[in-house]
């Protein structure tokens, strides 16, 4: 029993440090799924999973989805994913941003927002 509970509390320190490390890799831009799992796993030693870390991003109040990009894959065609940013930069580089509006930056580091995360 004592095992189950260290394992338990194990993955709870390990999502503790993963959530920590991705609000300080996300804190001077938003970035998208892929930046971030590729950021943890070559930073930490054991790294994380695609699903593991869509569930650290989805349920973490102070990370909010800002957005889309479209990927083209050579086998599974087009895809979308997801821009992420912190409440805090949002706060500071968005005023006014309400959740669920996309964040656009261009090349030249430009922000405007958009109508809806909806996807179509």
């Amino acid at each position: 029993m004592s095992e189950k509970r260290n394992s338990k509390e194990d993955n709870n320190m390990k999502t503790v440090r993963i959530r920590e490390k991705i609000k300080k890799f996300l804190g001077d831009r938003p970035r998208n799924t892929a930046e971030i799992l590729e950021h943890i796993n070559s930073t930490m030693r054991h790294g994380t999973t695609s699903q593991q870390l869509g569930n650290v991003l989805s349920k973490d109040k102070d990370i909010v989805k800002v957005g889309y990009i479209k990927r083209s894959g050579i086998l599974s065609g087009g895809y979308d994913i997801c821009e992420w940013a912190t409440r805090i930069w949002v706060e500071g580089n968005c005023p006014g941003w309400k959740e669920g509006t996309p964040i656009i930056i261009d090349n030249d580091g430009n922000i405007t927002m958009g109508d809806s995360l909806k996807k179509k």
